[in-house]
């Protein structure tokens, strides 16, 4: 019960939205944010942002830094940008 009114007034306070670990803005609907929030520590979770329209992975990370504890999200994309082969120029170069 408790839980669930720290989750409430989370919710409240920030509306779904997440600052990951580059301070990029994410947006998650409340369902969503509700598994984000109950997450365990080194845990990761793939959920659909609303504001970027995309399947993000989220991991959890729980820091200790000068007395105080807090999460830190980090926010990764599942399928990132493959680079395009390029051409090779060694071979092309030598005679046959």
């Amino acid at each position: 019960m408790i839980l669930e009114t720290l989750f409430s007034m989370a919710i409240f306070i920030t509306g779904g939205h997440l600052i990951d670990t580059k301070l990029g803005l994410h947006h998650y609907s409340d369902e969503d944010y509700k598994e984000i929030f109950f997450l365990k520590n080194k845990k990761s979770i793939s959920k659909e942002c609303i504001r970027h329209s995309k399947l993000e992975v989220i991991k959890k990370l729980r820091v200790n830094s000068a007395g105080s504890q807090g999460d830190i999200f980090k926010v990764s994309d599942p399928y990132p940008i493959q680079d395009t082969p390029q051409q090779d120029t060694f071979n092309s170069q030598r005679p046959n």
